[in-house]
């Protein structure tokens, strides 16, 4: 009798062990088939924009004067964007001719090529809705490289300085959707049919944590080669938290088309500055650019 209640206990533990095996796997079951779902919900983006920006620099290791100018930018960038989440890789350049206006002269005042490269990745996930969920705020984090460099022939042996800064850093990112609906009016006594129409607001902020900036121990014409320099030298490589200061703020207006295809038109402000205690650089880019957007994915917004 006792060996009967045995096996029926060891049958009822073993079907209830059996039951919780297949609830686990049914969740986990469950879980993955809404993240798919939700990745799935995920729109894509292509981005390629192109603009006009003043670049501003003042590099003591060449001139205590403040050079700046308009300058071409182009930026292109590929977006991954749902409510939850945002993903970005983009690619920015500039590059132009910058002045100073403190020689008197205007044909002969001192000029400088200034150029800008930066390539940046960024992962932000949704923090929170408000305004009767009509905006939304994301935070994440991301890796940022960015090279600054200025070419000014007028110094001769001084002619040619950058600094490379690559760090990891904090994004903040709020977006408002807003638009109207269709609607049949009369204007001049004609019937028209106004068509219904989405936008979207945004403004991200990067700001670096954690980083390192190179810039040259001195200064040199572009085509010198000192053969007591290396082409890297590790003494001048320095990094560290809150190493340097910079900040990168970009608004952002969308217009979304009826195919699901936008159009974006884009401030930029960014400054960057750097202090080792000597050969002090400061940096600023800021302007507007306009943005075709295509989307792979044939998901409706």
């Amino acid at each position: 009798m006792r060996i009967f209640t045995i096996i029926f206990l060891l049958l009822l533990l073993l079907s209830k062990a059996g039951h919780s095996q297949e609830k686990k796997q049914g969740t986990k079951s469950v879980t993955r088939a809404l993240k798919k779902t939700e990745r799935k919900a995920r729109n894509k983006y292509l981005s390629s924009g192109f603009g006009i920006v003043k670049m501003s620099a003042k590099d003591k290791a060449t001139s205590p004067l403040l050079y700046s100018g308009a300058t071409a930018f182009g930026n292109l960038q590929y977006l991954v964007h749902s409510h939850k989440l945002i993903k970005t890789f983009e690619i920015s350049a500039a590059g132009g001719t910058l002045k100073t206006d403190k020689e008197s002269h205007p044909v002969t005042r001192s000029s400088a090529t200034g150029l800008y490269f930066d390539l940046r990745f960024l992962y932000l996930a949704k923090l929170i809705d408000f305004a009767k969920d009509k905006v939304t705020w994301y935070l994440g984090g991301g890796i940022d490289f960015t090279n600054y460099a200025r070419i000014n022939y007028k110094y001769g042996n001084s002619a040619y300085n950058y600094e490379f800064m690559l760090d990891a850093g904090v994004a903040s990112r709020i977006e408002f959707p807003f638009g109207h609906k269709s609607k049949d009016c009369k204007f001049l006594g004609m019937r028209l049919h106004r068509r219904d129409r989405r936008y979207r607001l945004s403004w991200q902020i990067y700001l670096p944590v954690a980083g390192m900036i190179y810039r040259p121990g001195y200064v040199t014409v572009t085509n010198f080669s000192d053969p007591e320099e290396k082409l890297f030298n590790g003494d001048n490589l320095k990094g560290g938290i809150f190493r340097f200061f910079q900040i990168n703020s970009t608004v952002e207006l969308f217009y979304i088309l009826h195919n699901g295809n936008m159009l974006k038109l884009s401030y930029l402000w960014e400054y960057h500055q750097y202090n080792p205690g000597y050969n002090k650089v400061q940096g600023a880019l800021n302007g507007i650019y306009f943005s075709f957007i295509f989307r792979f994915n044939s998901l409706k917004e």
